[in-house]
């Protein structure tokens, strides 16, 4: 336990580490959104540092889980189904935030958009 605990201490403490985060979740978040906003579907990711949510809104900040229509879960519902039958898996309830970590690479966010991309196209079509 002690060993694995300095090595993850270790890769957090390189330098650009946190910056290397933010820049993946951003590229992976706008990929998506690029898609939202192209077909004009009610969604919008936020994020801060390596976390992000969707949500199925329009609003421009959402602070707390009660500004989340709970009807939007619905829409969550159906994503959340297709998406993990395309191994991509995000928490089961829409009032979770997701993770972008190190392990996930270009390529491995790249495939997660594109799916998430079908998934919603399947879902407003």
């Amino acid at each position: 336990a002690m060993a694995a605990g300095i090595a993850q201490l270790t890769a957090l403490l390189q330098e650009g580490f946190y910056e290397r985060q933010v820049e993946k979740t951003v590229r992976f978040v706008k990929r998506i959104t690029r898609h939202c906003e192209t077909k004009n579907y009610p969604v919008k990711i936020f994020t801060v540092g390596s976390i992000f949510w969707m949500a199925f809104s329009q609003l421009e900040a959402i602070r707390s889980a009660d500004q989340i229509e709970a009807s939007s879960m619905n829409y969550f519902k159906q994503l959340h189904h297709f998406l993990l039958n395309n191994g991509v898996y995000f928490g089961p309830s829409g009032y979770e935030v997701g993770f972008v970590s190190a392990a996930h690479t270009s390529e491995v966010l790249d495939q997660a958009a594109a799916i998430i991309c079908e998934g919603l196209d399947k879902l407003f079509s």
